[in-house]
């Protein structure tokens, strides 16, 4: 069901898919979906931490690996070309909004889902800059966060392709923001 829920989202007319949308694409009757879950809002918060989780994993392990920061930049809009239908999955909700109104047997996952990827991009702001302040975290989550997704949003909101270019522009325009704030410390 969550992947049905998810591959609904390759329409870019779709933003949340209704309960009778995914029953359809997983061919379930409806009420076979409220067996699993309480309301479309809980199948769709899962289906946004699970996204979430899913590109954690390798976001993660470009951190732990050389050249850290940059990987993690390039990363972003690789993941985001070979899984489109999980990006737009990331983008239905705003982490805040579902501590708010998500279902709240899912808050405490929702308010941890960032905690792994958190740590690991201060340890590779602290391995490549020799310091974690509020500077070097600002300019790490510009380079590694900002940038690409300024850079992939708008394909990813519309479900267009990600142009190969994207990963030149992200690895050119990061690296120089690191570089000159390495340049500077």
């Amino acid at each position: 069901m969550l992947d049905a829920a998810r591959d609904l989202l390759a329409d870019p007319a779709v933003a949340r898919p209704s309960i009778a949308a995914i029953g359809k694409a997983a061919s379930v009757h409806s009420g076979s979906i409220y067996v699993r879950f309480a309301s479309r809002d809980e199948l769709l918060a899962r289906l946004w931490l699970r996204s979430i989780r899913r590109f954690h994993e390798g976001f993660v392990a470009a951190l732990r690996g050389p050249q850290p920061l940059l990987s993690a930049a390039v990363f972003l809009p690789r993941y985001c070309r070979e899984h489109p239908t999980e990006a737009r999955a990331m983008k239905m909700f705003h982490r805040e909004e579902l501590l708010d109104v998500g279902p709240e047997e899912l808050r405490t996952a929702i308010a941890g889902v960032n905690d792994e990827m958190q740590a690991a991009l201060l340890a590779a702001v602290s391995t490549e800059f020799g310091v974690v302040d509020d500077e070097s975290r600002a300019i790490a989550e510009a380079a590694v966060k900002a940038i690409p997704y300024g850079l992939v949003r708008d394909y990813i909101a519309r479900a267009a392709p990600i142009p190969g270019w994207i990963d030149d522009v992200t690895a050119t325009a990061a690296g120089a923001v690191l570089d000159r704030f390495r340049a500077r410390k």
